[in-house]
């Protein structure tokens, strides 16, 4: 396994950063501006060619910047959760998820609810389920066709397809994924994701009131912003959890 060096870790972080804000590609001179590295473009671009050839980044055109790859995002997904680092979410944030806790006396109505926030604040595909209920709740499918990478005919096809029959294949990702998740969550980037597309797909179960579990999977590009919708994730379960054990 390739070991990063501190810089190159920094290099690729803005480099993802600044790629999810504004979806083109990132150039050694963008970077020498904005990155606040007190080296010279040159130095940026051989940091950024070593980075290529170890497979964090790609480059679509030979005149252009770079591109995270899914080795990348993994890097820094497993680094943010790893050492509990990212931001913690906004205060309107919080209060969006506690207004709907604190709203919902039936669990199920709850479990709506919280699909309904979250996809209204990560721009996402959020399914929620209650684990031992065969009825799914499905949203956010037209707030996912904003993003760029949607204006493939491809994908789209594939986002469409996977929401419609969701159900068919969710019972396997079930067994293979949410009965063993001992974790809060559990995240798939690109060619890791279980529902054959090529996006990023957060798995998260919680506890509800009434003994209930419910099941969370969030869908989105890969591109996504994942230090705040991991913030999104874990916040809403730690205060699930709270909800159903009274504390």
């Amino acid at each position: 396994m390739d070991i990063l060096s501190d810089r190159q870790s920094k290099l690729l972080d803005f480099i993802i950063k600044e790629f999810v804000k504004t979806a083109k590609p990132v150039g050694s001179e963008l970077t020498a501006k904005k990155a606040g590295f007190d080296i010279s473009p040159a130095t940026i671009r051989n940091e950024m060619f070593e980075l290529e050839r170890m497979g964090y980044l790609d480059q679509l055109h030979t005149s252009g910047g770079r591109v995270p790859t899914d080795k990348a995002y993994r890097q820094f997904v497993d680094k943010l959760i790893q050492k509990d680092e990212g931001p913690e979410p906004l205060s309107e944030e919080k209060r969006k998820i506690r207004s709907v806790i604190s709203s919902a006396e039936d669990p199920r109505e709850l479990n709506k609810g919280i699909a309904r926030a979250l996809a209204d604040l990560c721009g996402a595909v959020v399914i929620a389920k209650i684990m031992s209920d065969p009825d799914f709740y499905k949203i956010g499918l037209s707030s996912l066709f904003e993003f760029p990478e949607f204006r493939e005919v491809n994908r789209v096809f594939e986002m469409v397809n996977l929401f419609d029959s969701f159900e068919s294949v969710f019972d396997k990702i079930e067994r293979q994924f949410f009965k063993q998740l001992d974790d809060e969550f559990q995240i798939f980037i690109g060619d890791e994701n279980p529902f054959q597309v090529r996006e990023t797909t957060i798995l998260a179960k919680y506890y509800l009131p009434g003994d209930l579990r419910g099941s969370l999977t969030i869908i989105g590009p890969t591109r996504m912003d994942y230090e705040k919708n991991i913030s999104l994730v874990k916040y809403t379960t730690d205060e699930l959890n709270k909800l159903a054990y009274g504390k």
